[in-house]
This record gives C-alpha cells, sequence and structure tokens, in this order.
C-alpha cells in the first residue's frame, strides 16, 4: 500500500511520517504499526538521495499484513504452548509453581524468538520525496 505522508522527524535514516487519521484507518494494513492519536504516526526507512526535513511530503510504502496470520503467530501459539507445558507439567506430577513457571517461560522464549524472527520482516519505507 503506498500513501502521502508529512515528514514529523528525522532521526538518521529512520524518519516519522504523519498523516492524519480517518475513519478509513480501521481497515488500513498499516494500524497495526501506527503510533495511534489523533494522526497516524509510522517509522519508516529512508536511504534515498538528499535530505529530508519536517514538513516534506513523502510517499511511503507500507507492507500488508494479514491479520488472521497475525493473530495466530501473537495470540493463539502462545496460548498453545502455555497449555501445552501445563498439561505436561501435570501428567508428570510437577508441582504447581513449577508448571506455571515452566509454562510462562516456554511463552517468553516463543516470543524472544518471535522478536529474533521479526527482524528480517519488510518495514515501512519512504519510496521518494514529492517536489
Amino acid at each position: 500500500m503506498v500513501e502521502r505522508m508529512f515528514v514529523k522527524e528525522v532521526r538518521g535514516n529512520k524518519v516519522v511520517v504523519a498523516k492524519v487519521r480517518t475513519s478509513a484507518c480501521g481497515s488500513c494494513p498499516a494500524k497495526n504499526v501506527c503510533l495511534s492519536g489523533d494522526e497516524i504516526n509510522i517509522e519508516a526507512e529512508w536511504d534515498g538521495e538528499g535530505r529530508l526535513k519536517p514538513g516534506d511530503e513523502v510517499i511511503v510504502d507500507i507492507p500488508e499484513y494479514d491479520p488472521m496470520k497475525v493473530s495466530t503467530i501473537v495470540y493463539f501459539v502462545p496460548l498453545v504452548i502455555f497449555a501445552g507445558i501445563v498439561v505436561v507439567g501435570y501428567t508428570l506430577n510437577w508441582k504447581d509453581w513449577l508448571t506455571f513457571s515452566a509454562a510462562l517461560g516456554g511463552v517468553f522464549v516463543y516470543y524472544s524468538l518471535l522478536r529474533l524472527r521479526k527482524k528480517g520482516k519488510k518495514h515501512p519505507r519512504i519510496v521518494k520525496k514529492v517536489a
């Protein structure tokens, strides 16, 4: 999805771009990376030629997200991991505190691995500066 936005802040090759929030935001694929509020704020990458400054208009390429896949990865899989470890803990007659700690630890490890995997994903990026 390509959007016209305005530069709000520049931090090296990371740029915070903004657009006024509209009623269409509910169906926007970028709603997951927005920083909320009355306007949409997205941190995008800029590796193009020239300098950007606050107020510049830019074209931003925002990757599409599949809401079912994201929900499954973020909510359902950790629930299955937690429940699975609890079942194993009770089957092996672990103490309650040990079962709970192991289940919580399993979810923590899952989210840690997920965070490492996320680093290779496509982020919003500025395609070009509008003259």
